[in-house]
């Protein structure tokens, strides 16, 4: 997870997931890293809080400051944020944390999506994970943390598929996509 050299010494890292195949049980690959460093996991899920999870040095699902400012940027009801943090935890277990939000009636699919990937959060924070790392990927949603930005490679492609109708189509075309990897 978040641990090491590389992760201490990076300002940003890329990051890419694949499906897998693996004894005959579908999974997903995740990467990250950057000229520094490489770090692969093989899991059962691509979600962000999967991710989360993944960059995690040991697990912790923790309600701080970082962990509610998340909720609340992610549009976490008022009162959901409220309730929790009123009654801030640190909790190392998946179990113990479902408990936890029954108990503080966060129960749709998408209220505890969100409130766990806040804890998460506020886990990787305490753990001194630098919550303002870049991280460039392919815009796939669980990678959509922290500074996000899009990979070139896939902010050029849309242009690759563009028609042009004329000559002059054609070469607008060709000089803007000349452009990019200048820039």
């Amino acid at each position: 997870g978040g641990e090491g050299v590389g992760w201490a010494v990076a300002t940003y890292v890329q990051a890419d997931d694949t499906g897998a195949r693996h004894q005959g049980k579908n999974g997903d690959c995740t990467v990250v890293g950057n000229e520094w460093f490489t770090w692969f996991a093989s899991t059962d899920s691509k979600s962000r809080v999967n991710f989360l999870e993944l960059l995690q040095t040991e697990r912790r699902y923790e309600i701080n400051a970082d962990a509610l400012a998340y909720m609340a940027e992610r549009g976490l009801a008022a009162g959901h944020r409220e309730r929790l943090a009123a009654r801030p935890g640190v909790l190392n277990d998946a179990t113990a944390w479902a408990a936890y939000l029954r108990r503080n009636l966060v129960e749709s699919a998408r209220a505890v999506a969100l409130a766990t990937e806040g804890a998460l959060i506020g886990g990787l924070a305490t753990q001194g994970f630098n919550l303002d790392i870049g991280l460039v990927s392919d815009d796939a949603g669980q990678f959509n943390l922290f500074v996000h930005g899009l990979c070139w490679v896939h902010a050029e492609r849309p242009l690759q598929h563009l028609l042009p109708l004329n000559e002059t189509d054609r070469r607008a075309i060709t000089w803007v996509r000349q452009q990019v990897w200048p820039l």
